[in-house]
């Protein structure tokens, strides 16, 4: 017999002992005498002893069920523990979630969709995982993660994609550079200039040099950086143009910098957001994941 299906006999003989007497126990279990004497028989069957003495209406335990009434009080306990803790965990009174994200992302997008979500379930704590693009997928894929943004690739993944939004990419320059005073710009004239790029392998350089090469059009890259911060940096001293998509104009204008849609072609990403296949999502991993599709919306 499971320990779900014992566990009214284990209230019925808890409830026993502390009272010492059938009646007062079936009143305070809210069932009848004939019912509880009933659990009682079928437990000390089970057991293959007998629990109670049994005189009159009142009742004394056995050595028996004195040796067992310990191991009983912690079932329940347990129990009822196991169910309350996931009652809370159900209405996010608890729980934790770990997100993976690229350090843009982690900076910009994930912030204001972390905060407002601790606001409404305060119980619930955030982990994120501040890393390069490269390491989301392992860390979902892991289990370290249980969510992960990341750039949609023609690579095929075992992880379930769902889309977020789309971030076209734009240049940031510095006020005095000669192509600041353009309202737009087109990639051939970029071309033309030092370029600040991402490093070669990420993502997000891969894209926007696949896309590129489609039109025969190759950036110069004197600095091919890891952090946009450094990126935003170099801009700002007349180094080159900050080839970064619009996700980091935010931290573009804080430089001072000053930011241009780029065009033929235009060339866009789109973020996705990873999960593990197989099992469905807990629902606080639901809530947050909501929260951040509408908020990437």
């Amino acid at each position: 017999m499971s320990i779900k299906s014992s566990l009214p006999e284990l209230r019925v003989f808890l409830m026993l002992a502390e009272s010492g007497h059938f009646t007062r126990a079936a009143e305070r279990l809210g069932m009848s005498q004939s019912s509880l004497s009933a659990a009682l028989g079928k437990l000390e069957r089970l057991l293959g002893t007998r629990l109670f003495d049994r005189h009159t209406r009142a009742c004394r335990l056995t050595d028996a069920g004195m040796a067992l009434l310990p191991t009983a009080q912690r079932l329940v306990a347990d129990w009822d523990r196991l169910v309350a803790d996931a009652k809370d965990f159900t209405r996010f009174a608890r729980g934790r979630i770990a997100v993976a994200a690229p350090n843009a992302q982690c900076a910009l997008l994930l912030p204001p969709v972390v905060r407002r979500f601790q606001a409404q379930y305060p119980g619930v704590r955030v982990v994120l995982h501040d890393v390069p693009e490269h390491e989301v997928h392992s860390l979902v894929r892991s289990g370290a993660a249980d969510l992960g943004v990341a750039t949609q690739t023609d690579v095929r993944t075992d992880l379930v994609a769902t889309p977020l939004h789309v971030d076209e990419f734009v240049a940031a320059m510095a006020p005095d550079h000669p192509l600041a005073g353009r309202r737009s710009l087109e990639w051939a004239q970029l071309a033309r200039h030092p370029v600040i790029g991402y490093l070669p392998g990420n993502p997000v350089r891969r894209l926007l040099e696949e896309k590129l090469a489609e039109r025969g059009i190759v950036l110069d890259c004197p600095f091919e950086i890891a952090l946009p911060w450094t990126m935003m940096g170099l801009a700002r001293e007349g180094l080159g143009v900050a080839v970064v998509t619009m996700a980091l104009r935010p931290l573009a204008l804080w430089h001072g910098l000053e930011v241009r849609s780029v065009g033929r072609p235009q060339v866009a990403r789109t973020m996705t957001l990873l999960r593990a296949p197989g099992n469905s999502p807990s629902p606080v991993v639901a809530a947050f994941r909501d929260a951040l599709v509408a908020a990437a919306a």
